[in-house]
């Protein structure tokens, strides 16, 4: 059985094959939204970060929202092998109870970002020159701001529903916002649509960048008046870039997508929409590097975690379940791995990305 999927864009499979697939060729790494089903790219994250890229002496973008923007700045330490052993002791900490309301969710999640980020950690992180970290949120406008959660939902829902006509009217909702540690914000001119509001990291603001990239309304609290931001409220980044429809480029290199699927989904509101996934344009200098589907299939329940664990698994049902998935996402380093030292057949297992 495969355990690796690698999908490639036409210009990365260009490069690719040109120059081979080593850490130098690496532009960009993108996170993507997802909650807990960063547990089953446990071990390639441990790979990729803790014993390949670190090879490299060239600057990486780095991009995220949500659990891919946590994962980001883990993987933009100067030690980043060591701090994932780190989050995912963290992460493992959590309980059911954590999850009885959005403040409880909140105090659990800054916990998390206490244990794994202390003052210290911060600013290894913001001031690592190789790394350029972008922490993808949304600033809410009007009814999407409210205190009120009548009014809130009520303007979600009106996101939604505008959102089924186009993507840009989310616009009227919310404003994209990227926190950038780096000069500027990654391919800073391709992706300024969504009235976006960029904002300089600093170590003080990282907790609260990354906790506004993963509060997902009425699960978790939103973040007001960020640190180096215009006041506001501040949530979940994946409403707009869910997985990211961007058109990534670069002169040279390709940009490395650790992903859950082979395919992206461009935002939050897109998920029930299959005929809305990101085309050709955005995925032509990507590699994909996903779970087949039939090692999905061979973990317990034949899923990836999700964020209903947390409330439809007992603590004693979620955490060897998590364990035995963290466990056998090490096949995908594994494979990677071997890949890597046959470039044949690497070449030969890059599948096309979709049009």
């Amino acid at each position: 059985m495969k355990a690796l999927r690698l999908v490639a864009g036409k210009t990365a499979r260009k490069r690719i094959e040109a120059n081979g697939l080593t850490p130098e060729m690496v532009r960009m790494v993108v996170g993507a939204s997802g909650g807990p089903k960063w547990l089953v790219l446990r071990g390639l994250d441990q790979f990729v970060f803790g014993n390949w890229l670190v090879q490299s002496n060239n600057h990486i973008d780095m991009v995220g929202s949500s659990i891919g923007a946590w994962r980001m700045t883990i993987a933009s330490h100067p030690e980043p092998g060591l701090m994932f052993k780190c989050f995912e002791d963290a992460y493992f900490g959590y309980r059911k109870e954590d999850g009885a309301s959005p403040e409880a969710v909140t105090r659990a999640s800054y916990k998390i970002l206490s244990e794994v980020m202390g003052p210290k950690v911060c600013e290894q992180i913001v001031s690592n020159p190789k790394r350029n970290l972008n922490i993808v949120a949304v600033r809410c406008v009007g009814p999407t701001a409210s205190s009120s959660r009548m009014v809130e939902g009520a303007g979600l829902l009106a996101a939604a529903s505008l959102n089924a006509i186009s993507r840009s009217t989310l616009k009227t909702f919310f404003k994209r916002a990227v926190f950038y540690s780096g000069d500027d914000v990654a391919c800073s001119a391709l992706w300024r649509d969504f009235d976006r509001i960029d904002a300089k990291l600093s170590p003080n603001s990282l907790h609260d960048a990354l906790m506004a990239s993963g509060s997902i309304p009425f699960v978790v609290d939103p973040v007001i008046d960020i640190e180096g931001a215009p006041k506001g409220v501040y949530r979940d980044g994946g409403v707009i870039d869910y997985h990211f429809d961007v058109p990534w480029s670069y002169d040279e290199g390709i940009v490395l997508y650790p992903h859950f699927y082979g395919h992206l989904v461009p935002g939050w509101f897109d998920k029930m929409r299959k005929n809305r996934k990101a085309g050709a344009q955005a995925l032509d200098q990507q590699l994909v590097l996903a779970p087949s589907d039939e090692f999905v299939a061979s973990l317990p329940y034949g899923r990836i975690p999700d964020r209903k664990n947390f409330s439809d698994m007992e603590d004693t049902e979620r955490k060897p379940y998590w364990r035995k998935v963290v466990d056998e996402s090490y096949r995908l380093a594994d494979e990677l791995s071997m890949l890597l030292e046959k470039p044949d057949l690497l070449l030969e297992r890059l599948e096309a990305a979709p049009e």
